[in-house]
């Protein structure tokens, strides 16, 4: 079955745009992203929807411009429409726009959109890379996103109880692996005589569960 996410935001087009996408993808149910101030615009939805029978659910968001409430609802989707093929219609105001649109890519869900009164779906390009991550790469994310800030590389080696060269490797790789750093997950500085890392946006967004990831054992 056909699920079509809708973003709801500041654009007063969104309700069109969405419609505009089921003539080409027809869905069997309708999930909306939305803002509760644009209650009117969901409510408007939900009526003419249900002329066809077709349901609809609503997830709540604060704030659409937040990376990570985007990243977080359309992963939800994700979760709870699991065996069904996700559609996300991510044509809404600019900001809402590209952050679903980035949301779609990393997760390898199919995003839709208009160009010049058409309907274009976007190529589906999910990050296969995030495969390289093992468990231990895994280890050295969560115990950044404790710190919240960056940390020098002897510091969190004792923190996580890895050698200093194991923690380079899995932050730097090598010629054979890739590094958190690679992935862009982590950002790198030399502060005086040490080198320390933080975590970024998109790798807190990964251990936070909105991105999906494949481990593997080594590596």
């Amino acid at each position: 079955m056909d699920v079509m996410v809708g973003i709801i935001g500041g654009d007063k087009d969104a309700a069109e745009v969405l419609f505009h996408g089921m003539k080409e993808f027809p869905a069997k149910k309708v999930v909306l992203i939305a803002l509760k101030a644009e209650s009117s615009t969901v409510s408007s939805i939900q009526k003419d929807l249900a002329k066809f029978k077709i349901p609809v659910d609503v997830l709540d968001i604060i704030n659409p411009s937040s990376l990570e409430q985007v990243f977080a609802a359309i992963q939800k989707v994700k979760e709870r429409e699991e065996g069904n093929r996700v559609i996300i219609s991510v044509d809404t105001d600019y900001t809402s726009s590209c952050l679903a649109l980035s949301a779609a890519f990393v997760n390898g869900v199919q995003a839709i959109g208009v160009l010049n009164d058409e309907i274009i779906a976007y190529p589906i390009m999910k990050f296969s890379y995030y495969s390289a991550l093992s468990e231990k790469k895994i280890e050295v994310m969560r115990e950044l996103h404790k710190q919240q800030e960056y940390v020098d590389f002897d510091g969190l080696a004792k923190k996580i109880r890895m050698s200093l060269p194991l923690l380079s490797y899995h932050i730097n790789g090598n010629l054979k692996s890739t590094g958190l750093l690679q992935l862009g997950l982590v950002e790198v500085r030399d502060q005086g005589q040490h080198k320390q890392v933080m975590l970024n946006q998109l790798g807190k967004l990964l251990v936070k569960g909105y991105v999906d990831y494949e481990k593997t054992k080594k590596g």
